[in-house]
């Protein structure tokens, strides 16, 4: 009897549209196609933080800062936004037992794309509840032009 090496199945990305599954890319679609018609499949989403989109989270504050001057720069914004939304933990001073509140972290291993895009618009809102503008909508108009 030998020893069989068991045959992978293909991997295949598929995206949910509006009218069902479709496949990522034309490989994936020619993979699909020698896939007999009744096959069962166990699909898991995959969320990827973006990076392009916390680029445009950056150039947001940017132009907050930039526009208002009410903060010195994004970094201490996004400070603000996070320990104003409660995205913050606290720390205790071992000496003292004194507890301070710290901005908790959104870098990409710490947040799923699901919890950023909450962020994302969680502070969106916040700034221009603030400052009266969204600066989101003034980046596109800015991108348009």
């Amino acid at each position: 009897m030998s020893a069989r090496k068991k045959e992978k199945p293909p991997h295949i990305q598929v995206t949910l549209t509006t009218r069902g599954l479709r496949a990522l890319t034309q490989d994936d679609a020619e993979k699909l196609a020698f896939i007999p018609g009744g096959q069962l499949f166990d699909l898991v989403p995959v969320t990827k933080r973006s990076d392009r989109q916390l680029r445009t989270y950056w150039k947001a504050l940017g132009l907050v800062v930039k526009v208002t001057q009410k903060w010195p720069t994004a970094e201490t914004l996004h400070r603000d936004i996070k320990m104003t939304l409660g995205y913050r933990e606290q720390v205790v001073n071992m000496r003292t037992g004194e507890i301070t509140l710290v901005p908790d972290s959104i870098a990409l291993d710490k947040m799923d794309h699901e919890d950023f895009c909450n962020f994302m618009n969680q502070a969106m809102a916040l700034i221009a509840d603030t400052v009266g503008f969204d600066p989101l909508a003034f980046l596109n108009e800015d991108h348009a032009a």
